[in-house]
């Protein structure tokens, strides 16, 4: 009887570790999950393609610098970005389109002859230092993004305490090699001339949202149809 209860105690305490240790893995893998790179656009480095000009292709694990305005891959224990962006013809991430740009990579959002791209970027600022008498004093956006580059904290998983990201996106029609701004219905019947009653129709009736990015990708595609 004594070994009955006994190996029912052990099943139960076994049982216990057990649900402990699932839990606690789970707890690891959301947290894991959470994780936010402030500086990147996606939350870790994901399986890319990089079809060159010449038209060679490469696989590698990137993620683009929302600071820098680069493509960026893990190279013994360093972060690297693409040296030269210009010889890049386009870059698949994740399922997303990426192409080189005036030294930047901009999202194809929606194709045609008058592709709409989505430029993301940020500024960077830090807390104010005190100079005393309760007052403070807050570096400039350009001093902290060239600080950050100088040692190459711009480009690690996290930035140093104290600074701040705020992002910034635009959104562009390529019109002959030319980039020009399309975040309003204004802008966008200056590119679509000939489409600016449609263009008031859809935005009415879909009510776009020209902050959203899949409303204006399903406007311009409207467009190029």
């Amino acid at each position: 009887m004594r070994r009955i209860v006994t190996k029912k105690k052990f099943m139960k305490k076994y049982f216990l570790i057990v649900l402990l240790f699932f839990a606690g893995n789970c707890l690891a893998q959301i947290n894991s999950s959470a994780v936010k790179l402030a500086q990147y656009i996606f939350d870790s480095f994901q399986p890319a393609t990089i079809i060159m000009k010449s038209g060679k292709a490469y696989e590698q694990n990137l993620n683009y610098n929302i600071i820098t305005n680069e493509m960026v891959f893990e190279q013994n224990g360093k972060f690297t970005a693409i040296a030269s962006p210009e010889q890049v013809d386009t870059v698949y991430i994740a399922g997303r389109k990426f192409i080189p740009l005036n030294n930047k990579f901009y999202e194809v959002l929606a194709g045609g002859k008058k592709p709409l791209l989505y430029e993301s970027s940020a500024s960077v600022s830090e807390p104010g230092v005190s100079v005393g008498y309760g007052s403070t004093t807050t570096t400039s956006a350009a001093t902290s993004y060239q600080s950050l580059i100088r040692d190459g904290s711009a480009y690690k998983l996290k930035l140093p305490d104290g600074y701040n990201v705020i992002p910034k996106h635009e959104f562009y029609i390529l019109v002959e090699g030319k980039l020009e701004k399309a975040g309003s219905e204004k802008r966008l019947a200056k590119i679509f001339p000939d489409k600016s009653d449609a263009i008031k129709k859809i935005v009415k009736i879909d009510k776009t949202d020209f902050s959203n990015r899949e409303d204006v990708a399903k406007l311009v595609n409207q467009l190029e149809q």
